[in-house]
């Protein structure tokens, strides 16, 4: 009597491999496809953390002095902020590589072209407007609303009167949209510095 594989074993055989083979590549392509989503949300969280933890850090190292244009004049306004302009400049304290340099710094932060975007200008009175360190801060950014608190009321800009030109915000709210999810971010900056001419 011969030993062997009839034609109908070896078919049943090929169907079972076939069908092992199918479902082991759709689990790995799962697999692999919720690797990529996780990484890509991980990222995206690292992003928003890390500009979080900046505009923090900008804004409770902000320093209380005059504002200057890129001519020298003097602005009316220790901080500028519109929600209209979608913009916020102040100074800031920012540590420097060299000791000869002042540590006070131009900060800006724009949204243009849904990129919310930082400048930080070499000095506090900066008188080129082009020499700064550009960073696309947050990308993918939709429906900013900026509001500053003054006497437990937002306001669309700042300063909002000549009173506040010398002042600081209570708090800073940043209301944005990115990638289609909403966020609220409400900082307090450090207004201990005070003004002084």
């Amino acid at each position: 009597m011969n030993k062997g594989f009839t034609l109908i074993e070896v078919l049943v055989s090929l169907v079972i491999l076939s069908m092992i083979a199918i479902i082991s590549s759709n689990i790995l392509q799962s697999s692999l496809e919720t690797e990529r989503l996780s990484s890509e949300r991980l990222q995206s969280a690292r992003v928003l953390n890390f500009s979080s933890i900046t505009l923090r850090r900008d804004l409770r190292q902000i320093i209380n002095v005059s504002l200057r244009d890129y001519y020298g004049n003097p602005i009316k306004g220790t901080f500028l902020g519109s929600n209209i302009d979608k913009r916020i400049s102040f100074n800031s304290k920012i540590k420097s590589i060299s000791n000869e340099t002042s540590p006070i710094k131009r900060i800006e932060y724009e949204l243009n072209n849904d990129k919310l975007i930082r400048k930080q200008f070499f000095s506090s009175n900066p008188f080129n407007s082009g020499e700064n360190i550009e960073s696309n801060f947050l990308e993918d950014i939709s429906e900013l609303d900026i509001r500053f608190m003054y006497e437990k009321k937002w306001h669309e800009k700042w300063p909002i009167n000549p009173e506040t030109e010398t002042k600081i915000p209570t708090l800073i709210k940043l209301e944005f949209k990115r990638s289609g999810k909403e966020y609220l971010w409400i900082i307090e900056p450090n207004i201990d510095y005070v003004f002084k001419r």
